[in-house]
């Protein structure tokens, strides 16, 4: 009866260190997925920035007119 009750014991020792450690592994990783993905959309609207800034035309100019001339 000692036997069964040490087992027991056990097996809720090594649950109560592993369930909380996965626990604390699949948070950092969704942490770290969530952070990688919010820098590459701040990345993605910079470069639209800068590359809308690029593309800018000047007020009152017209392609078409400069084609012209």
């Amino acid at each position: 009866m000692d036997l069964l009750a040490m087992d027991g014991l056990s097996i809720i020792g090594t649950l109560g260190f592993f369930v909380p450690a996965a626990i604390l592994v699949a948070l950092v990783a969704a942490a770290v997925v969530r952070d990688r993905r919010i820098s590459a959309r701040e990345a993605a609207a910079e470069a639209d920035r800068k590359g809308m800034a690029r593309e800018e035309i000047a007020e009152g100019e017209s392609p078409y007119r400069r084609a012209a001339d």
